[in-house]
């Protein structure tokens, strides 16, 4: 399969276009970066969104089973695009809060159009667009965007932020077999960046990008503004910071732990 994306003629949206030559990347960092819960504030605005459609066929959804609908609507997301796969998320989200098959199916039809709605239009994370353009002016730093939607609805996400032309590659759930935790997408962004994992950076809200990180040697960066963050802290993350935001800030303090960690 093709895994080039073109867009305004300048870049191969799966990686860089440009002529690497034998240029040294040793010295650079790799910034990875997740989309939902990361850049854009969709977890939130979905698991709303689901909660909303349930009220109004009078289902109602206790704190306890919340987090459950988080984290199903997230493999909703990531899951193969397909209808029939995104439907039998949400069914089984139906069964996790307890209904009867009947009700199910009045949950998925008043629900499905509204969270894929939530999902596209879903604000950015306060400060994440500025926080991206400052890295990008950054010369030590590249950018990945690695995200478990679509290639399609990754980038006309971030071209609607106007953020599209601050990544250097961009590798969605087309690119690959598996999703994280597998450090699949996590090796793909790295290689297409040219730069060596143990000097790239995951940054990511769910437990499962810390998981990707770790397993291939990568540092990992928590964000506390997903919808899993004392479960996403309990995995052990390199650096746990409030947003996006707060990122360049930190480049020299993330730097100078890698260079311990490769020396």
């Amino acid at each position: 399969m093709s895994l080039n994306i073109k867009d305004e003629g300048t870049k191969d949206w799966m990686g860089l276009s440009e002529d690497m030559g034998d240029s040294d990347y040793s010295g650079r960092l790799g910034i990875l970066i997740d989309l939902d819960g990361t850049i854009v504030d969709s977890m939130m605005a979905m698991k709303e969104a689901f909660i909303s459609a349930s009220a109004r066929i009078g289902v109602v959804i206790d704190d306890g089973k919340q987090k459950k609908v988080g984290k199903a609507l997230k493999m909703v997301m990531g899951g193969r695009p397909t209808l029939l796969s995104e439907f039998i998320f949400l069914w089984r989200i139906g069964r996790i809060i307890g209904l009867p098959w009947w009700r199910r199916l009045f949950l998925l039809l008043a629900s499905y159009s509204k969270i894929k709605r939530m999902a596209r239009q879903a604000p950015p994370v306060s400060g994440a667009v500025e926080a991206i353009e400052r890295l990008r002016k950054r010369q030590n730093v590249m950018l990945a965007l690695v995200t478990s939607r679509s290639r399609k609805d990754a980038i006309n996400k971030v071209r609607n932020l106007g953020i599209l032309s601050h990544f250097d590659a961009i590798v969605t759930r087309d690119d690959v077999k598996s999703f994280k935790p597998s450090p699949e997408q996590v090796r793909l962004a790295a290689e297409l960046l040219k730069i060596p994992v143990r000097r790239c950076v995951l940054v990511g809200d769910m437990p499962t990008d810390i998981d990707a990180a770790k397993s291939v040697g990568a540092m990992s960066v928590a964000v506390v503004t997903g919808i899993f963050t004392e479960e996403t802290k309990s995995r052990g993350p390199d650096l746990i910071i409030n947003s996006i935001a707060e990122l360049p800030e930190r480049i020299e303090e993330i730097l100078s732990m890698i260079d311990k960690q490769v020396h």
